[in-house]
């Protein structure tokens, strides 16, 4: 008999990872918290007051547990098998879940070999992405599976600016600026005259010294100035700003709670962190395909949108402020319905709870 939802503990397990062990006794808790923030894969963990583990002598106590598959499929099949024989119940779910990622992992026709011996022996999979889906099918058909994208604690956390005036510029939804399957460096190029004819500065950050002489090529003057570059469109028109190291996450959503909107042309349909971060600091996103982007911002993703139509959509969002309102309380909505962590906890624990073991 399965533990109702209130006793529903999940184990996070990751044989490859390198976060180490984290509990979330108080599941989302509070953005400053020490430790890995509430999202993405730690986000199935913390929204059921559970557990994430890292490394090959991972040794949960829950009795549910969520086995991230690496690239390494061999070290995740050995894991599953250990997870098992401790007589778990064990759901599995790609790790790396963009289709570029995915299509990388299974150049090597090994990795596909032991995915379909993993997804013969778990119990369940979590489809992160629409896109993911089938491939759990195709490896099992008689796999049960469920669509269930990376929660976000929206009912939790609004980490907007209490001043809505503070809020100003654009910022590229990036933490890496060349990374070429996420193409920021042309989000980058293309925003750029979009936001001079608003007015607004653009904010992106590169905090690898490799990228700076890349980005200097592109924006042809560029001045160091204090940790922050500045180049200037014209007189007051506004200007880029590059923050030119890594920031720890909270300060990283902080930094981005205090612009207009975010802007991205992500083609590799990812889960979608970057929609779901600006959905805490409950600000528009722009563009996109990943499965938060299509799922909270069905309006303004770049999912069967041209280019030229995401930057109309930006030029619109930044002219008009009831329009930007709009599109996050819409957004709000339907992530409380959808991606918030206490709709994600109950549809854990009752699938969990339709398993039946293998083994």
């Amino acid at each position: 008999m399965h533990a109702p939802e209130s006793n529903f503990r999940l184990a996070v397990v990751s044989a490859g990872g390198r976060d180490g062990c984290q509990t979330f006794p108080k599941g989302a808790g509070q953005p400053g918290d020490a430790g890995h923030l509430p999202v993405n894969f730690h986000a199935y963990a913390a929204c059921t007051q559970g557990a994430y583990f890292s490394g090959d002598d991972a040794q949960p106590e829950a009795g549910d547990v969520l086995l991230l598959l690496g690239r390494d499929m061999r070290r995740s099949a050995r894991m599953l098998a250990r997870l098992k024989a401790a007589g778990k119940k064990v759901v599995v779910t790609i790790k790396e879940a963009g289709l570029q990622q995915v299509g990388a992992g299974f150049q090597e026709f090994e990795n596909w070999s032991a995915f379909r011996e993993v997804c013969q022996s778990a119990d369940g999979a979590i489809a992160t992405t629409p896109d993911t889906e089938p491939l759990y099918l195709a490896a099992n058909r008689r796999l049960p599976v469920i669509f269930l994208p990376p929660p976000y604690p929206v009912e939790e956390w609004d980490l907007s600016p209490q001043d809505e005036g503070v809020r100003s510029g654009v910022f590229i939804g990036t933490r890496q600026l060349f990374v070429t399957s996420r193409n920021h460096a042309l989000a980058l190029a293309l925003l750029s005259p979009v936001a001079e004819e608003a007015g607004q500065d653009v904010t992106v950050i590169s905090g690898r010294a490799s990228d700076l002489t890349g980005l200097k090529g592109l924006l042809n003057k560029v001045v160091d100035y204090g940790g922050v570059w500045h180049e200037r469109f014209a007189a007051g028109a506004g200007r880029i700003k590059v923050i030119t190291r890594q920031l720890p996450a909270a300060e990283y959503l902080r930094l981005m709670a205090g612009h207009l909107l975010v802007f991205q042309l992500d083609q590799s349909s990812v889960p979608g962190q970057v929609a779901g971060d600006a959905l805490l600091c409950r600000m528009p996103c722009v563009g996109g395909n990943g499965t938060a982007e299509r799922l909270v911002f069905p309006d303004l993703c770049g999912h069967g949108r041209t280019t030229g139509e995401v930057l109309d959509l930006t030029r619109r969002l930044l002219a008009d402020g009831e329009m930007r309102r709009a599109m996050v309380e819409k957004a709000v909505g339907i992530a409380l319905e959808k991606m918030c962590f206490s709709s994600a906890r109950r549809q854990l624990a009752d699938f969990y709870a339709s398993l039946m073991p293998k083994g």
